[in-house]
């Protein structure tokens, strides 16, 4: 049973930069970048053990970067 008044929506923004070596260094300083958005709830199976549960989440990609180095 989902506990009353116990629903939070997540935003969550989020971005990866890469900094790699050796062969691939010419793609260090890339980026991606998304937004995730969820839905979690508090919810309880027996008296006293409460779960968070994830009960949806959706991502809207919100684009890459590529930077070349030189060389």
């Amino acid at each position: 049973k989902v506990v009353h008044g116990g629903e939070l929506v997540l935003n969550l923004y989020s971005k990866l930069t890469l900094n790699l070596p050796g062969a691939f260094l010419f793609l260090s300083g890339s980026s991606v970048e998304m937004n995730i958005t969820s839905r979690i709830a508090l919810t309880q199976d027996t008296p006293g053990g409460l779960k968070l549960v994830l009960k949806d989440c959706g991502s809207l990609f919100g684009g890459f970067k590529v930077n070349l180095r030189n060389g």
